[in-house]
């Protein structure tokens, strides 16, 4: 019986829809290192671990999250640390062998556990000194193998953005490391796939550093389709034995627009909830009414908040206003807003500043944030050079939360 769930990683057969897509992936993964594109909640992290889970034959797959990682030497000790979580034998067969590296951290490499792997890695060396010869060698010891390995590092970017804030050298020094072992590792039988919840390529733009992640084929995880959702709905409706009339669903697609696979499971089990606790049939205005009450309201508050914090965490201090002003006004917007009166909004805002922008300048910057706002999934190009939110229920509880931030000015 598939479940609902709710916020933590999708695995075995509540895994959905995503099988044509995952077969591309290792498609492009034949030839290519791979960058995973998707915006948060849209169900990245599940597909990395569907990778992990059902590596196709022959593939030895390792999967690392690097969101909390601040120096290359944590990478080093944490990479480490994921091959023998996912493939002790491999660890200590393949890896550990005669590496003195290694050998020498521990007493007995064949008994080594998990937990022990990163206290005795710093206590071993001054490994901010040598995390790149380190890792060069394990690289070495890998490519030895002959095997067909996959390195998945997710939430690069939140990575790097710590890296860079600590030692600006010393992230390029890991970007420049890490571009030059995938080059390498297209020769061998290793590949890498990356992603992260912020988008990358726009990240190093802003640092002019997007030619140290340009060789990376992007692959876009797009929302379910109507379609998709609609068979979702109505197989988890099945399953549970739930009682609804014809336009419950139609509904639905209605209030989430292309929906986040997140708040879809969220919005189905509150609905779900709602007929235990009615004892009657669901009907549209059940479904009004739990969209207000949870999606709208603070039980979906905190994870929704998240697309709001992000603009201040990751974007540079010059567009954090131009960006929520813009988003602020597409929210309240029926069907978007031209490029034009867009702007006409960010020339107004940029005036403001002490040293504003103007000319080619003002246009460029105009672009880069057009630009970032579609990588980042807020906003789409619709037609007519109009531009709109992605997902109707984030411009929904924007709308209600943020429309009118600016009002009184």
């Amino acid at each position: 019986m598939a479940d609902f769930i709710v916020g933590s990683v999708v695995r075995d057969d509540d895994f959905w829809f995503r099988g044509e897509f995952l077969s591309e992936l290792w498609s492009s993964l034949e030839k290519h290192n791979v960058i995973l594109v998707a915006p948060r909640r849209i169900g990245k992290t599940s597909v990395m671990y569907r990778l992990l889970d059902l590596p196709e034959d022959g593939w030895l797959v390792v999967h690392l999250n690097v969101e909390e990682l601040r120096t290359p030497d944590e990478f080093l000790i944490d990479l480490l640390d994921a091959v023998n979580e996912h493939h002790p034998e491999y660890f200590r067969k393949a890896l550990a062998g005669s590496w003195s590296f290694l050998t020498g951290a521990f007493s007995n490499i064949e008994s080594v556990e998990v937990c022990e792997i990163k206290v005795a890695l710093r206590k071993s060396e001054d490994l901010s000194k040598s995390w790149r010869s380190r890792l060069d060698e394990l690289m070495d010891r890998v490519y030895r193998t002959g095997g067909r390995t996959l390195f998945i590092i997710d939430e690069l970017p939140d990575m790097l953005n710590a890296m860079r804030a600590g030692s600006g050298e010393e992230c390029a020094d890991f970007l420049h490391w890490f571009r030059k072992t995938r080059e390498e590792s297209l020769r061998k039988n290793v590949r890498w796939l990356v992603g992260g919840s912020v988008n990358l390529i726009a990240a190093l733009d802003r640092n002019k550093t997007v030619n140290l992640i340009n060789d990376l084929k992007t692959e876009i995880l797009e929302p379910f389709t109507q379609d998709e959702v609609k068979r979702f709905v109505e197989d988890m409706f099945k399953t549970y034995e739930v009682a609804c009339d014809a336009t419950v669903i139609p509904r639905m697609l209605d209030l989430l627009g292309s929906p986040i696979p997140f708040f879809l499971q969220m919005f189905t089990e509150e609905l779900y909830r709602h007929w235990k606790r009615q004892k009657r049939s669901l009907s549209s205005e059940d479904v009004d009414h739990i969209f207000q009450k949870v999606l709208l309201g603070e039980t979906a508050r905190d994870k929704l908040q998240h697309y709001r914090t992000r603009i201040d965490a990751h974007y540079p201090e010059e567009d954090k206003e131009p960006a929520r002003r813009v988003l602020n006004h597409l929210s309240l917007s029926e069907k978007g807003v031209t490029r034009e009166n867009l702007f006409h909004l960010f020339r107004r805002c940029e005036s403001r500043r002490t040293s504003a922008r103007s000319g080619a300048n003002l246009d460029n910057a105009f672009q880069h944030l057009l630009l970032y706002l579609q990588s980042d999934f807020y906003i789409e190009e619709t037609t007519g050079e109009r531009y709109d939110f992605s997902s109707r229920l984030l411009k929904t509880w924007w709308r209600k939360y943020y429309g009118c931030e600016y009002a009184n000015e």
